[in-house]
């Protein structure tokens, strides 16, 4: 039985990895959850996943999700608080798995505690290898951990080169493509406004990665984060 902690639960990736999760019981445990500051939705996940630990990362709202779980009568689910709380259970000796899917900078500490205790990291927040690629890589190896990437398109990566060898990956090349969001097909921008680069056909991801998205500044970050990955130089 392994312990997966998971640093972000109430977003996308978090929700898909419970789901995953929820086939297996018998091989894994969610031992612990975190969320931002979503205080009703982690409760509901610990409501249904009974997990030892629940960590909101705002410290303002520790007492609002004590008496959502006591509500529930969850009283028995440990209630943690804030960053130094984040990097400590990154650590935690009883946490096999961390996924990381916090948005942001936000997830460079735990990610980094990950790391530094030889965790095997799922890892889903891609500020961590952009801003501390080399760092972070370091750190891996140094410490024993195991990185598996679970983004989308790194993740379809990872799986094409895993049977690779030196000399095959000597010869590939990585294209990352482009979805063109909002703005697909459209050659005129000059009077688009922020509420177009938000209105993304298919997903719903923020304003903030909305927008990155439409401008292709997120497609950089991912060629930045599959050259420090998989150790090949940007074009």
């Amino acid at each position: 039985m392994q312990n997966i902690a998971i640093f972000g639960a109430t977003g996308s990736i978090g929700g898909s990895t419970l789901d995953v999760l929820s086939h297996y019981p018998d091989r894994y445990r969610v031992f612990a959850l975190t969320a931002n500051s979503r205080v009703r939705d982690l409760v509901a996940l610990c409501e249904k996943h009974h997990p030892q630990i629940a960590l909101i990362a705002d410290c303002s709202k520790k007492a609002d999700l004590a008496s959502g779980l006591s509500e529930r009568g969850l009283s028995d689910i440990e209630v943690w608080a804030g960053e130094d709380d984040l990097v400590k259970l990154a650590a935690l000796p009883e946490v096999d798995v961390a996924v990381l899917a916090i948005v942001g900078a936000a997830g460079l500490a735990p990610t980094f505690s990950a790391a530094r205790a030889g965790k095997r990291l799922l890892l889903a927040n891609k500020e961590s290898v952009v801003c501390g690629g080399a760092l972070l890589m370091q750190s891996i190896k140094e410490h024993g951990a195991e990185l598996l990437p679970v983004d989308s398109e790194h993740n379809a990566i990872f799986q094409c080169l895993a049977s690779s060898n030196d000399h095959d990956r000597s010869q590939a090349r990585i294209i990352l493509t482009a979805s063109g969001g909002p703005f697909r097909n459209r050659f005129d921008l000059s009077d688009v406004t922020p509420e177009d680069a938000v209105a993304h056909p298919t997903w719903q991801m923020g304003r903030k990665i909305s927008v990155d998205s439409a401008t292709l500044m997120n497609k950089g970050l991912e060629v930045i984060e599959a050259s420090w990955l998989f150790g090949f130089p940007p074009d």
